[in-house]
Formats: C-alpha cells, sequence, structure tokens
C-alpha cells in the first residue's frame, strides 16, 4: 500500500521512491472532465481510521442488495501501509454511510502464496459468490501479483483456491510479463468476463512500464481461457506525455453493453511517487465485451477532489441503481499530507473511499 502493490511494483520498475518527501508536480495535461459526473459532498465517504484502529480502506467493490448495498474493500491489518492487506466487507442503506459487517477480515494468506490479498472484485454466479482478487506475491519476486480466487455461499464466509486462476507469463517483456491483478469481474453471456491489468515492459522504455487491460473468460469460475487485450492506451493518453497506460478496471453490464472504468496511471521520474494514478476513465462495448471506445475525457481528475489533489484516485466501482449510476472509488492525499492523517492517530480525509454519480442516460451518452 500506498498501496503495497504500488511499492511492489516500484521495488523492481524504480517507480516509487523508497522514501517519502515533497513531490515533483508539473502539469499533467489531463483532458477536461466530463461534466455530468457529481461528486458526493460527504466524500471520502469511508475515511482512515473509520470502523477500525488505523484503517486504510481502499479497493472498492459493490453490490446492490435488497436491503441496499455491500461493499468489499480492503485494508491493512497490522501495520499500515505493511502487508498483510486483507479484504473486509461493509453494508448501508444508502450507499454513504456504511458498517462492517463482520468486524474482522474475510479471509487471510493462509493456503496461498501471496503475503495479501488485494482489490476484491465479487459477483454471484450459479448460486455462490466468486471473489476475484490481487494475490500479492513476497517483495522481489517476478510476477508481482497474480490473481486469485474464493467463493462462498453467504459472501461472508469463502473457501481460497490454492493457486491463482489467472497467471503471469513471468517474461517481462511480454504484456503480462511483470505482473497481472486489479481483477473487475461481470457475470455476461452465461459466463465469467475477468478484466484485469497487466503489465511488461514497454519497447523503449519511455515510460518504462507497458500497461494494459486484459481479459479471460470461464464458464465455472475457476478455469479461464487464454487472455488477451481488451483495451490499450490511445492517444487521450499518450506515452510522450509520460502515461504508461490503464490499471484498476471494473465492469458493468448494461443490457448488451459492457462499460468499462479504470484508473489512467502517469509516471514522472524523480517524482515521490513516480507511478500514479491521476484519473478515472471510462470506455464502453458494444460488441460483447472485446473492444472498447473511451469518452473523450475522464470521470473524475485527482484535482477535482478536495483531499486528493496531489495524491491518487484509484480502483472505481460503479453499478447501475434504478436510473443513476454510482461509482465509488480509493483515493489518497500526496505524501505531505499524509503527514496530517498520521498525526492524528491515522484518522482523517486524506486516504479513503470517495463516491460520484451521474444518470444512466447520460452514461449510454454522455454528449448530452
Amino acid at each position: 500500500m500506498l498501496r503495497s502493490r504500488t511499492v511492489a511494483i516500484g521495488a523492481v520498475l524504480a517507480i516509487v521512491s523508497a522514501c517519502a518527501g515533497s513531490e515533483l508536480e508539473t502539469p499533467l495535461n489531463l483532458p477536461p472532465g466530463q461534466g455530468h459526473w457529481r461528486l458526493d459532498p460527504n466524500s471520502p465517504i469511508i475515511r482512515a481510521g473509520d470502523f477500525l484502529d488505523k484503517a486504510l480502506w481502499n479497493d472498492p467493490s459493490v453490490l446492490r442488495t435488497a436491503d441496499g448495498y455491500v461493499m468489499y474493500m480492503t485494508s491493512s491489518t497490522k501495520e499500515p501501509f505493511k502487508p498483510p492487506v486483507l479484504p473486509f466487507r461493509a453494508v448501508s442503506k444508502d450507499g454513504v454511510k456504511w458498517r462492517l459487517q463482520p468486524n474482522t477480515p474475510l479471509m487471510d494468506v493462509s493456503g496461498t502464496p501471496f503475503v495479501s490479498i488485494e482489490t476484491p472484485s465479487v459477483v454471484f454466479y450459479k448460486n455462490e459468490y466468486h471473489m476475484y482478487f490481487s494475490g500479492i506475491h513476497p517483495s522481489g519476486k517476478i510476477p508481482m501479483m497474480e490473481i486469485g480466487h474464493a467463493t462462498s455461499a453467504d459472501g461472508i464466509r469463502w473457501r481460497k483456491d490454492p493457486k491463482p486462476v489467472i497467471t503471469s507469463s513471468g517474461k517481462v517483456r511480454e504484456w503480462t510479463g511483470f505482473l497481472v491483478g486489479e481483477p473487475g469481474a461481470i457475470v455476461y453471456n452465461d459466463k465469467i468476463y475477468v478484466y484485469f491489468t497487466a503489465m511488461g515492459e514497454r519497447p523503449g522504455g519511455s515510460p518504462p512500464q507497458l500497461q494494459n487491460i486484459g481479459l479471460a473468460t470461464s464458464s465455472d469460475g475457476r478455469t479461464f481461457d487464454s487472455p488477451r487485450i481488451a483495451l490499450s492506451q490511445s492517444k487521450l493518453y499518450p506515452p510522450e506525455r509520460g502515461f504508461p497506460g490503464y490499471s484498476t478496471p471494473s465492469a458493468l453490464v448494461d443490457g448488451k453493453t459492457v462499460h468499462l472504468f479504470y484508473d489512467v496511471v502517469h509516471f514522472l521520474k524523480n517524482a515521490k511517487p513516480e507511478w500514479r494514478q491521476v484519473a478515472l476513465q471510462h470506455a464502453v462495448s458494444h460488441d460483447g465485451g472485446l473492444r472498447f471506445v473511451e469518452d473523450r475525457g475522464p470521470i473524475l481528475r485527482r484535482e477535482d477532489t478536495s483531499w486528493a489533489r496531489t495524491g491518487e484516485v484509484i480502483g472505481p466501482a460503479a453499478i447501475i441503481d434504478g436510473n443513476a449510476v454510482k461509482l465509488w472509488f480509493g483515493s489518497h492525499a500526496g505524501y505531505d499530507e499524509l503527514g496530517n492523517m498520521i498525526r492524528r492517530g491515522w484518522k482523517g480525509p486524506e486516504f479513503g473511499i470517495g463516491m460520484v454519480s451521474t444518470s444512466l442516460s447520460q452514461l449510454r451518452d454522455p454528449k448530452n
């Protein structure tokens, strides 16, 4: 954490500084945001230190239920910013005020090769819940993360698979070579589609990372076909301006249409950190979730928030709720501002989960 997977990536790619300090700021030249998205005034709606001492909440995955909402999210559990990061479950009547249920992590890393379990993505398929997650390997190992899987009858008690279900090639020059992780699962065409982050080495090395969004599908939840690239960075975020690509995808089914939400990543040499997730973006597919067309600008830029202007906005998770689309996301302030949170006893708005919303008609046609 900031997130632990970011630290793990940085250990090999030198994309995160080893020590905190003032960030080297420069204009990122992001496109203008899509104005129809509205930030909830309570954001961040879940903050550092809520529910548990020193909790740092991140990685939302939200389901709509008859009683309200269920959110799967993560926090470091022993020492802030260090493994193990583990998944928790929270419930809400309105999507803004949340409480843990239960108050303990849903699982630990026992029986797996991982040191942390991050970015849970949960779907209900064939009468049981399936959770896909980023399984973080020990520091210094390549691949740095792979996608794990667990099942549950009630969404609370989980059975983990002992090995990853979507794996990295481990060959750094290949598109899945450094890692596969950050899954976003949907049920579509009577299968599970898992979109995920894949990182390899960029030919020419500027920026050094090459990040695509991949897709693998399964008819049983455990056995997946060969991954393919679903979305590569576009001219909207070119490598010449320091953008390595995209990360942390999640997906949403709207009839026969698939909506994809994801982070835009920026790399700046000698910044602290050098690798940052600076905006949330949306793309849409009308061909069965295989190829996507991006909106002309982001959903939310970090500077559109009051607390993450020099930090990150991370991991969007959206649902359709009647005529509205609600999207939750992780976020944190820049390194210097996180000192305020630490001085308060690891409490405050500098780290937490925010929320934006729009109408379903605007999501379908953002030009309206």
